[in-house]
């Protein structure tokens, strides 16, 4: 049902060196639902699944933690309380968490013990908004990126759902960050549920969707993360009207319940990943233009509760750069279509264009056939090197694969004394010579290339 999207660098190259990166890269990780109710965990707070994943998160060096809603099952302030207590092992390394509200905190009085304890102030650095229309939706921009956390009740009184969206805009439309990610509980298209940030259904108050959908496309927001689902679901979701795109990724559980899907699918979206019944989490990689995803999942035991030592598998590498392009490709389409370019102020001038085809054979529920979201990015030339540095997202052909589909590469060159070879970059920062034909015309190609 689903697969990886494999992330490699690749350039034109006389010597093995390493690529510059453009700024200071950080991490953040990702968390959802991580309600108890098999009554394995703390006041119906999954602690043991919180207390695996924060070592995950430890370990990778992350900078923050966000959890798109649900933090606990009942909402009372005693397993809110829980809930923050779970995170004393991420504040004693330094680590913050920003939480949000879900439908199991949707009372007056959750709301009230969230906005007394949950909600930051700014500090370090690190600045924090709170939004003036339900004082309990915030944004925080840390490093050059902005994160906006939608509060519930966005989703359960769409009267707000307007006041929201222009505050999202106001948001995003200042110049304090060159990333940004959005937030909120409920899904933008459900799968296993179909009430959304929206209402109860797929097409409710479409006016709204339309604003909200084309508020995130205007301002550079590549994905919109929720929960509510408990599964990884990755799809590139379009506006009712047809004009704004935005690609929405549902969270996997933290919970000790999982939920399937269930019929009653939109064709407003375009299904990149899927996948059920897993423990997950993610990690984002933010370096300058470029933004690296990766999902992490492990088995559950009967009881929904996790294993004493869990074992973590890379099931899928995503991104996107903001100097790049993104493409979907079908099942069984060519990778003709996916060309770009890079030129201008501290760059070579760089084209490339791929050939083969799209293999993957992974279906989500409703028989809907997967794509591939094949993503470019560029990163200047290091010393040495006669081409700029592609960064390719996408092309692998199964979830949890470390290989991606076999395809061909043409990249242009600057001219010299000595015939280029094609490198790869490897996950050590290493680069690989691959055998490699110069046209004689600029460019040289590769065929047959699979990482």
């Amino acid at each position: 049902m689903n697969r990886l999207n494999k992330m490699t660098s690749i350039a034109l190259a006389l010597v093995i060196t390493a690529s510059v990166a453009v700024a200071a890269p950080f991490t953040f990780g990702v968390i959802s639902d991580t309600q108890d109710t098999a009554g394995t965990g703390t006041n119906t707070v999954a602690t043991n699944i919180i207390a695996a994943v924060n070592q995950q998160f430890i370990a990778k060096g992350v900078s923050f933690v966000v959890q798109p809603g649900d933090l606990t099952d009942t909402g009372s302030a005693t397993s809110l309380q829980t809930r923050l207590n779970a995170n004393a092992p991420l504040t004693a390394a330094g680590i913050a968490f920003y939480g949000l509200r879900g439908n199991h905190e949707s009372d007056a009085a959750s709301q009230t013990f969230f906005q007394a304890n949950y909600i930051p102030s700014s500090s370090g650095g690190v600045a924090v908004s709170v939004a003036p229309f339900d004082n309990t939706s915030y944004s925080v921009t840390y490093n050059g990126t902005k994160i906006v956390l939608l509060d519930y009740n966005t989703s359960i009184n769409t009267s707000l759902m307007d006041s929201a969206t222009a505050w999202t805009g106001a948001q995003l439309g200042v110049a304090d960050h060159t990333q940004a990610f959005v937030f909120h509980h409920k899904n933008l298209l459900g799968q296993n549920h179909k009430d959304n940030q929206f209402g109860s259904g797929n097409d409710s108050n479409p006016a709204q969707q339309n604003a909200f959908i084309s508020t995130l496309q205007n301002n550079g927001v590549r994905y919109d993360i929720s929960g509510h689902d408990h599964m990884d679901h990755r799809s590139m979701v379009t506006s009712p009207d047809g004009q704004s795109k935005v690609q929405e990724l549902i969270c996997a559980s933290d919970s000790t319940k999982y939920y399937a899907a269930s019929s009653g699918f939109s064709t407003r979206e375009t299904v990149y990943s899927d996948q059920q019944d897993k423990i997950g989490y993610y990690t984002f990689t933010v370096d300058g233009p470029r933004v690296t995803g990766r999902y992490y999942a492990t088995d559950h035991l009967a009881n929904g509760d996790i294993s004493a030592n869990p074992t973590w598998t890379l099931m899928e590498t995503f991104g996107y750069s903001t100097n790049g392009k993104q493409f979907t490709v079908a099942r069984g389409a060519s990778y003709s279509a996916v060309s770009d370019a890079i030129s201008g102020a501290g760059f070579l001038g760089t084209t490339a264009h791929l050939g083969g085809t799209n293999t993957l054979t992974a279906t989500a529920e409703g028989a809907r056939a997967e794509a591939d979201d094949v993503n470019t990015g560029w990163t200047p030339a290091a010393s040495g090197m006669r081409s700029d540095v592609l960064t390719l997202w996408g092309l692998a052909n199964a979830l949890g694969s470390t290989t991606t589909d076999a395809y061909a590469l043409t990249m242009s060159y600057i001219p010299g004394t000595i015939s280029p070879v094609i490198e790869h970059q490897n996950d050590d920062g290493s680069w690989t010579a691959l055998a490699s034909v110069d046209n004689l015309d600029g460019t040289v190609s590769a065929s047959g290339l699979s990482f």
